[in-house]
């Protein structure tokens, strides 16, 4: 398909290339991308913290091999790209130390429509990359595995990342960020809302996820890196990440919602949809939980998301679980309801083609699915990008894919952040673009306070 293209890798797939692998200290790993730079060896970068395995930090730098969608490929092209990644990782088993080797990267919510007009990534659908040098760092001790490098040059940059390990710890504080306002948003959200109604009334959809951008500014150039590294402190659940393709911006998030974990046959799935303010104390947060489980709509926009997962799932399965009823999940400044799937999937089946199914979900799309994201294209003014679109790794039996909310662009001084909001029948414009704003405040408040 010449919708997907692959760039000139830096060792030929099969060769036995030359690598190298080290465990260093490395107490400071997010402070590494700048003490070592931006040169072209380095580039792009990508950082991801784990909370569900166990405290794992990891850190992705250049790349020896790539794969791109360009914007407008369509879902097709996203699924092949996914194929591509696994037989190139088959091709690529020759090199030593990669045992850590995978395709690490992202890719739009929408891959038939046009970027985000921040333009990160530029006219970019989908991008994976197979790095350099991949780090895995816990509780200070760091594995290294450097790919696809003579060795010579392996160990000048592995003397490199030693040394810029070795040096203090950074000094983060919280960014003072003042918000620019968007004289005419509220009533152009209020149109939207109505607008979404109408066609819920009508049998159109079940549920639209309206989403809106909320544009903070600084001082100065933003650091995402230094974003991450306070993201962290802040938030102790989810998948914490940061992308950045070129200097120009980057990526970063915070996301509770883990679309699709893969191991073998086994495969996890988070359904979340439903979302109250956790509350200032444990006593607020124990009785907003009691509230939210006693919800009506946020029970049914919590059903419609669990139906169309384990609707796109149960064709590939050999067993498939889920709960009878949803339970709430906790984060630093929101809950959610949330119905944890679990599935062993039948033999040869295609991981591809659960992830073009799965993605968007409903608890970010609608439902159905295109028509929602059709009526998402027309309402919400501008195309999300990779906003609510997928962030994670591809290796040859294993896959992580986490659903890009509570995110944002980081480009110059500027920060876009995005906050969305589940319409179904009986939703309030009101009501929905406070979520929004609370949905996006939960974010930027992991890294930031205004100014």
């Amino acid at each position: 398909m010449d919708q997907l293209t692959t760039s000139s890798p830096a060792c030929e797939p099969g060769a036995s290339a030359a690598g190298l692998k080290a465990t260093i200290d490395c107490p400071h790993l997010y402070a590494l991308p700048a003490r070592l730079g931006a040169g072209a060896e380095l580039m792009p970068q990508a950082g991801w913290s784990d909370s569900s395995t166990g405290g794992e930090n990891w850190l992705a730098l250049g790349a020896i091999d790539e794969l791109v969608v360009p914007a407008g490929a369509g879902f097709e092209a996203v699924r092949e790209m996914i194929e591509r990644a696994r037989e190139r990782l088959r091709l690529f088993g020759g090199l030593p130390h990669g045992g850590l080797a995978r395709f690490v990267g992202g890719l739009a919510f929408d891959p038939r429509g046009p970027a985000h007009p921040d333009d990160w990534p530029a006219g970019i659908a989908a991008r994976f990359v197979l790095p350099r040098v991949l780090v895995r760092e816990k509780e200070g001790r760091a594995e290294v595995s450097i790919l696809g490098t003579p060795e010579a040059e392996a160990r000048e940059l592995l003397g490199r990342i030693e040394a810029a390990a070795a040096d203090p710890a950074p000094a983060d504080h919280p960014l003072k960020l003042r918000n620019i306002e968007q004289p005419a948003a509220r009533d152009r959200w209020t149109s939207a809302v109505k607008e979404v109604l109408a066609s819920i009334a009508k049998g159109s959809v079940r549920k639209v996820v309206l989403s809106r951008d909320v544009v903070m500014e600084g001082d100065e150039d933003l650091d995402p890196w230094a974003m991450l590294r306070l993201i962290r402190a802040r938030d102790p659940r989810g998948l914490r990440f940061c992308l950045r393709f070129d200097d120009g911006a980057a990526f970063v998030g915070a996301t509770p919602e883990r679309l699709l974990v893969q191991r073998g046959n086994e495969v996890a799935c988070d359904c979340l949809a439903g979302t109250i303010m956790r509350g200032a104390t444990a006593g607020e947060a124990e009785a907003n939980a009691a509230k939210l489980l006693a919800s009506e709509k946020d029970a049914r926009e919590h059903r419609i998301v669990l139906e169309e997962i384990l609707e796109a799932i149960a064709p590939h399965a050999r067993s498939l679980d889920s709960p009878e009823s949803p339970s709430v999940l906790m984060l630093a400044e929101v809950l959610h309801l949330w119905s944890p799937v679990r599935a062993t999937l039948r033999g040869g089946a295609d991981l591809a083609a659960i992830v073009s199914r799965l993605q968007p979900t409903p608890a970010v799309g609608g439902s159905p699915r295109l028509a929602a994201m059709d009526i998402l294209r027309i309402l919400e003014g501008r195309p999300r990008g990779w906003y609510a679109g997928l962030v994670g790794t591809i290796g040859p039996d294993h896959a992580d894919f986490a659903v890009a909310i509570r995110s944002g662009l980081v480009k110059g001084r500027r920060l876009t952040a995005f906050g969305g909001a589940g319409i179904v029948r009986g939703s309030d414009p009101q009501a929905e673009w406070d979520e929004t704003a609370r949905k996006a405040a939960s974010f930027i408040h992991l890294f930031a306070e205004s100014a």
